[in-house]
């Protein structure tokens, strides 16, 4: 069924930032007196998670759905949920609402989404055939998202699909650079590599004039091809590019240095190539890497209460990241309801709700954490930390020493950007000495202090 696009007041929210778009519709909901306001209080834009199925076509190395089976959503159960979400019955609207949600955000996963393409069809279709009927505020201000693998895209039901939905679609296909660090992490059960797929799917989208999200995954195996990798995705057209280390176990100093070696060197690529103002890469930010006000307590991850994820059995969490193929068998699924019996309504699920929206930054940092002359931009993964210690108020700190990296690669890219272009501005560096040296010497680290203190 085609909903009658007269309905659609905003039209290719795809094409921008949809929290953004939404954050400028609704400034009475975010503006303050301009004291630090939680969150939870914040206009956002919520994502709800669909896992049409937990089956996948590939076995990529570092995968975190290390639990994958070969379960499917029925169109049935997904009704429900619509239901419950438009309606707010069974306690759902307690937790997702337009107040606290103007906009909303349908998440579509797998395993990989698009073995079940016509399932999602029929899903959206119904969600806006209803949210119409209802003259629900969802109707207009919503986005669709889904991140594939790109094996299916050639496939002529994906194709429609991406066609009849483009308008609020928000598509990325996930290529980890070059093929040759692509094709050593992303493959298929036989060993083979899936790069070709994924970069043809990719090309074919952004050369229909269609916006392509990346994300690219940094692992201790593969963070010597970074430099590489993020040039790689220049030449394939990628403006934007999403690129994250993983939070899991591993990393060592070794790898440290080779973050910021990397990083140097594509800093140095895209200075010589005046590409500044043209790429986006997330693992370079102006306003990050410094200390964070003791009042700023807000979560990096959405994963305590910011979010709301539904298994194909109908079981509901917190995040996708908390499901049973996720965390694993060592694990219990932090479930926080059903979709036919309701939304944090039984006493478990109340408290385990309750408890997750008591945590934040203060609660789950240690004192070096918390005060951290670099705290800015330290990120976590709120399920990884259930799934690591049993409870989500406890970070998991693997990631450390390439967050120290990192903020000293930045260091390095911002100022020799600013006396590229004559400014006068500095980025100051507040990665101590103590911990600087071991990663880049004492030599180096002298150098970026040069820089940062040049008028």
């Amino acid at each position: 069924m085609e909903v009658n696009e007269s309905h659609t007041i905003l039209t290719n929210l795809r094409e921008k930032d949809f929290p953004q778009a939404i954050y400028e519709m609704y400034p009475e909901l975010h503006e303050t007196s301009g004291e630090y306001v939680n969150a939870d209080s914040r206009a956002l834009s919520r994502s709800v998670t669909f896992q049409v199925t937990d089956k996948c076509n590939l076995c990529c190395s570092y995968c975190y759905q290390i639990n994958k089976g070969e379960r499917v959503m029925s169109f049935e159960t997904a009704k429900k949920f619509v239901d419950k979400l438009l309606s707010g019955e069974d306690g759902f609207g307690e937790y997702i609402n337009t107040k606290n949600s103007p906009g909303i955000v349908l998440d579509f996963i797998g395993g990989e989404p698009f073995l079940q393409v016509e399932l999602i069809d029929k899903i959206i279709d119904y969600f806006r055939e209803q949210a119409i009927k209802l003259n629900h505020q969802w109707a207009n201000l919503f986005c669709i998202s889904i991140c594939s693998n790109g094996t299916l895209v050639d496939n002529p039901s994906v194709q429609a699909f991406l066609k009849k939905h483009k308008k609020h679609l928000s598509f990325s296909v996930t290529i980890d650079g070059n093929k040759e660090l692509h094709d050593s992490c992303r493959v298929f059960p036989d060993g083979s590599g899936s790069y070709d797929l994924a970069v043809k799917a990719a090309k074919r989208w952004m050369d229909a004039g269609n916006p392509m999200g990346s994300k690219i995954t940094i692992a201790p195996d593969n963070v010597m091809y970074l430099n590489n990798a993020l040039k790689h995705m220049i030449e394939l057209g990628y403006d934007t590019i999403h690129a994250n280390c993983v939070y899991e176990e591993g990393w060592k100093i070794q790898h440290a240095k080779e973050l910021y070696k990397q990083l140097k060197q594509y800093s140095d690529y895209i200075l010589e190539n005046n590409l500044t103002e043209k790429e986006y890469c997330s693992l370079f930010e102006e306003d990050l890497f410094c200390p964070m006000k003791e009042d700023d307590v807000d979560n990096w991850c959405g994963g305590t209460g910011l979010m709301l994820a539904m298994d194909p059995d109908g079981y509901l969490y917190p995040c996708l990241r908390y499901m049973e193929s996720s965390v694993g068998t060592k694990v219990k699924p932090m479930r926080i309801g059903h979709v036919d019996t309701g939304l944090a309504v039984t006493c478990e699920h109340k408290e385990c709700v309750n408890c997750l929206k008591c945590i934040d930054r203060r609660t789950q940092s240690t004192d070096e954490c918390f005060y951290c002359p670099i705290a800015k931009g330290c990120s976590w993964c709120s399920a990884f930390n259930y799934q690591t210690f049993g409870t989500a108020n406890k970070r998991a700190t693997y990631i450390c020493v390439m967050h120290k990296a990192r903020a000293l690669a930045n260091a390095y890219y911002w100022n020799m950007y600013y006396m590229r272009k004559g400014l006068s501005y500095r980025f100051k560096v507040f990665v101590p000495r103590d911990w600087a040296e071991p990663i880049i010497g004492s030599e180096e680290y002298n150098y970026l202090l040069s820089m940062a203190c040049q008028k």
